[in-house]
């Protein structure tokens, strides 16, 4: 599927305004249990600032630390209280930086991996949650196929694939499987290193997007919206519309020269 012009300068447009922002906008990720788990528990969230570069992460390894639990010896009791933790040291920053403050973030869409599935569990574990505006809500994972088509990376997992083809590190990326089995055994620090990792890799693509220094899969047209809007860009391009416009100049010029030409070779 290709993008069309429209929405790959709509695309375009809501990247650049939170790129413009820089101290006013976040990367923001999270890591949780499987989809197959029941309980989805957050182990930990992490949010670039686009300006400073810092991170903020609020983990359940530290949490749990903190109360002077053992990762690997805690309960659910512990665990859900470390989880809580988590929950409220985020939902307080948020607090601290919601007023025209963007989030970019990779498919946090619904109540099974978004926003709405934060603000859900930390409401079961009795906290109160803030809510992000959705106008504040920027979708990289979308706005990556509205910029360069379905075809700018591998379907099965964009993020590892357009990082690769950009040669961005990977070093310590856990994606599905891996994850889970780290979870299993309780290495924590193992997924809190992934979601850094991961963040930063979502803060390189978001900066090479909006300098229109992406390296992606997608074909020649793909980006443009197929033949059809490669030739609406052509005819859009200032540089092409600057010669249109001059082109009625153009010959009238070449026609007086010719014209001078006629009549001084008979004078």
């Amino acid at each position: 599927m290709t993008t069309t012009p429209t929405r790959r300068k709509a695309a375009r447009e809501e990247i650049g305004r939170a790129m413009q922002s820089r101290t006013h906008a976040y990367v923001l990720h999270y890591a949780c249990e499987g989809f197959e788990t029941p309980q989805r528990r957050i182990t930990a969230i992490a949010a670039r600032n686009l300006g400073t570069g810092v991170t903020q992460s609020f983990e359940l390894d530290t949490a749990l630390r903190r109360a002077g639990c053992d990762p690997a010896q805690a309960t659910a009791t512990d665990l859900d209280k470390a989880e809580k933790a988590v929950l409220d040291g985020f939902y307080d920053f948020v607090a601290h930086n919601l007023n025209g403050t963007y989030w970019l973030h990779w498919n946090m869409r619904n109540a099974t991996f978004g926003f709405l599935a934060l603000e859900n569990r930390h409401r079961l574990l009795g906290g109160r949650p803030l809510t992000i505006p959705d106008a504040q809500r920027v979708d990289l994972a979308a706005r990556m196929v509205d910029l360069y088509g379905d075809g700018y990376a591998a379907i099965d997992n964009r993020l590892r694939s357009v990082a690769s083809r950009n040669g961005l590190a990977m070093n310590h990326l856990i994606d599905g499987a891996d994850q889970a089995a780290a979870l299993e055994r309780r290495d924590f620090a193992a997924v809190d290193r992934s979601l850094l990792n991961r963040v930063d890799l979502m803060y390189a693509i978001a900066t090479k997007a909006n300098e229109g220094t992406l390296k992606t899969h997608a074909g020649a047209f793909d980006g443009l919206g197929g033949l059809g809007g490669a030739i609406a860009w052509i005819k859009e391009h200032p540089v092409v519309a600057a010669c249109a416009a001059a082109a009625p100049v153009f010959g009238a010029v070449l026609g007086a020269v010719k014209l001078w030409g006629l009549f001084s070779g008979h004078a």
